[in-house]
């Protein structure tokens, strides 16, 4: 296989030489959209590192078959962990923000309810959104050519996550605080706030946890831009390593 076989998520790992029955969408995007016929091989991936040599044994556009050939490659698990926060925001300015920063290299996806959010999610409605989050992600992983898949969580208050997100570097991006500086390669958090910006409990709460407070500069960036400029400024001051 070259790098230029696809990729595609799957559920979990395939048994020996056993079969994989992909979903509708999946089977349209690999018979419609990319054409691939019978006896063609795709590279499996189920999201925990591994990824397994799949034929196309029928190239149906609404339920694809494909026989497992065997372990195909192997990624080491990320080294470090690197937790976005990110307060939710509206529509697919959020779609963006998961899919660029699970290209730039997450670990996990923490979403955050703050106080001068615009967006409430729960009941069917979030299970809706996570499911689709989590499609993003796997698409996203299939592009970037991941092997690992980020956790998304569900929505929770700023005190919440403080708790629960233990991190060698935590910090909250707040406009008009001192500029992120380059941090070195280990455990981070980076807390991203809505378009109304951190409420003045929040930030108590960020100071009280002992959370770093840096800004990225004197430009104000929107909350979807934000993120993504966190994370590559990250990622270029480790030298563009893997997590």
């Amino acid at each position: 296989m070259t790098a230029r076989t696809h990729r595609v998520f799957i559920a979990s790992p395939p048994l020996p030489d056993g079969t994989v029955v992909l979903a509708p969408d999946r089977s349209h995007y690999l018979v419609r959209v990319l054409r691939l016929r019978r006896g063609t091989t795709v590279l499996g991936v189920p999201g925990d590192g591994c990824a397994y040599a799949l034929e196309i044994e029928d190239a149906s556009s609404v339920r694809c078959v494909l026989r497992n050939r065997g372990l195909a490659a192997t990624e080491d698990a990320p080294e470090v962990r690197v937790h976005l926060a990110q307060s939710l925001i509206k529509g697919e300015r959020l779609d963006w923000v998961v899919q660029k920063a699970t290209e730039l290299g997450i670990t996990d996806l923490w979403l955050v309810a703050a106080a001068h959010g615009e967006v409430r999610l729960d009941g069917r409605r979030l299970d809706n959104r996570l499911e689709h989050w989590r499609a993003v992600v796997a698409s996203a992983c299939e592009q970037s050519g991941r092997l690992w898949l980020p956790e998304i969580h569900a929505p929770m208050a700023l005190d919440e996550l403080v708790r629960n997100v233990a991190a060698q570097h935590r910090v909250l991006l707040d406009p008009g605080a001192p500029a992120l500086p380059a941090l070195w390669r280990a455990d981070t958090l980076l807390v991203v706030g809505p378009e109304g910006g951190w409420s003045d409990d929040e930030r108590r709460v960020a100071q009280a946890a002992g959370l770093s407070v840096f800004g990225l500069g004197e430009i104000v960036l929107r909350a979807d831009t934000a993120p993504v400029a966190a994370l590559a400024a990250l990622r270029h001051g480790w030298g563009w390593r893997r997590p």
